[in-house]
């Protein structure tokens, strides 16, 4: 029997999930503070733990931290109702396994727990003999704490140990070769060759014999055989970037490849089986070039198995901070500069500017900061004209629609009550329906809350909260 243990300092949070784990067949125990729940870690030796940021006393990071020091490998999943983007991305790298958002469903907490019992049979497979010397390829780190992004490492770390060929999404410079690089880095062909392409790039009459491998004398100037991209990635990835770029003719022949894995040198007889990662990507609008004619509706479909969409950086809230400490960071240890910083003003111009280069046009940006700087803060006098300019058009945009929506609100709607309180209404709505139905079922929970329209698990919450019982 599995065991857990819940540190949050609400009762409610704890009673609930305690029952709602209980009734799944774990052993649980809670505590409401860090201190005593290091206690109760070192008593039970469990094998899951939940814990809260927000703790009295010292909060859940610096608790965190202690559980990794006492039990290195103890699974700890992060509660938070806070949203908090960079206590999360501190959590993942103290060692949090994922975080949860409070209010939580218990299916959510059960798809959870799930992923975290995968991730440990895949690290015992990693562990049996034929795994034993490999080492994990390194490749550049994916920053961010935005659930959007979150969301694609969960999806990443999904499809990575599948064979499926794989379609990322998005705009110029939202880090497309990156999530290949990850995709390659988290499956068990990580130790095999990751081959990045760019199909623009290679004037189309030689995309061909790139792709594919030539034959000796296949063409004029054909002196030796030469094998091709796909080949030389063979047991490994081949990332294909601007695949909206590759010409017709040579579509036909990447889709006969990823139909039968097989494929044919240029001026070849012989058709060669290879093992090989498909990754594309690109930021064009296949659908539109496949009903433009300018993509083969078939290839598009057999790279649509999995698409992965990166969201572009100013639907990534304060991941472009994160972005920006790092890129301040790593380019400042890189040309030997000692900048303390950027200035609270700086960084609010950045999370009003658009970027519409993404990530790259900040590295950029951030890059040309660094080399101008002479070791002070970094200030808005400092940033290239053209984004304080865009980012101050933002502001005032954002204010005209407020000032609309304030005025369209105070001639459509009529004045409140004076004792009005929008909470507290919605609260006596909700307590009259619970009631209503559990009149109705009998207190039966189960019954109550298909009445509902919600998890059982919530129904115990609210029950507590409204009527200071669970049944």
């Amino acid at each position: 029997m599995k065991r857990v243990v819940i540190i949050d300092d609400e009762a409610v949070i704890r009673l609930s999930l305690q029952m709602g784990l209980e009734d799944e067949g774990f052993s649980v125990w809670t505590e409401e503070t860090g201190e005593t729940g290091l206690k109760r870690i070192a008593e039970v030796q469990p094998d899951l733990v939940f814990l809260d940021v927000r703790l009295p006393g010292k909060n859940g990071i610096e608790i965190l931290k202690d559980i990794k020091k006492m039990n290195p490998d103890v699974t700890v999943l992060m509660m938070t109702a806070y949203g908090d983007a960079q206590s999360t991305v501190k959590a993942l790298q103290a060692g949090a396994f994922d975080y949860i958002d409070k209010p939580f469903e218990l299916e959510d907490v059960l798809t959870l727990i799930e992923s975290v019992w995968t991730k440990e049979k895949k690290a015992a497979e990693l562990g049996s003999p034929r795994h034993q010397g490999e080492q994990p390829i390194d490749h550049p780190p994916i920053i961010c704490g935005s659930r959007p992004m979150l969301d694609v490492l969960a999806q990443i770390r999904q499809v990575a140990e599948t064979n499926t060929s794989i379609l990322i999404m998005g705009e110029t410079g939202t880090g497309k070769e990156l999530a290949a690089h990850a995709i390659h880095a988290c499956s068990h062909r990580r130790q095999m060759p990751f081959i990045a392409l760019n199909c623009g790039a290679i004037p189309a009459n030689l995309l061909e014999s790139e792709l594919f491998g030539f034959e000796k004398h296949a063409f004029t100037g054909a002196d030796k055989a030469k094998s091709g991209l796909l080949e030389l990635a063979c047991g490994g990835t081949i990332f294909l970037d601007e695949i909206g770029e590759l010409p017709l003719d040579i579509q036909v022949k990447l889709l006969r490849f990823l139909e039968d894995r097989k494929l044919r040198r240029v001026g070849g007889t012989k058709d060669r089986a290879i093992d090989v990662r498909v990754v594309a990507a690109t930021n064009r609008h296949l659908k539109e070039m496949v009903d433009a004619g300018l993509f083969r509706k078939d290839l598009y479909y057999r790279l649509h198995v999995v698409p992965i969409y990166l969201p572009p950086l100013r639907d990534r809230g304060d991941d472009v901070v994160l972005l920006s400490d790092h890129f301040l960071k790593s380019l400042s240890a890189k040309l030997n500069k000692n900048i303390p910083g950027f200035s609270p003003a700086v960084l609010d111009l950045f999370r009003q500017y658009p970027w519409p280069g993404n990530v790259r046009e900040l590295k950029n940006c951030i890059e040309r900061l660094v080399i101008l700087n002479h070791d002070t803060m970094i200030t808005p006098s400092q940033l290239p004209e053209e984004i304080v300019i865009e980012a101050l058009h933002q502001l005032d945009l954002k204010a005209a629609e407020n000032d609309c929506e304030k005025a369209s609100v105070r001639e459509t709607v009529r004045p409140f009550p004076e004792a009005f309180h929008l909470e507290r209404e919605l609260e006596r709505l909700e307590k009259q329906y619970i009631e209503q139905a559990l009149h109705q079922t009998r207190w039966n929970l189960s019954k109550s809350a298909q009445l509902l329209g919600i998890s059982r698990f919530s129904l115990q919450r609210r029950v507590k909260k409204y009527f200071g019982e669970v049944f």
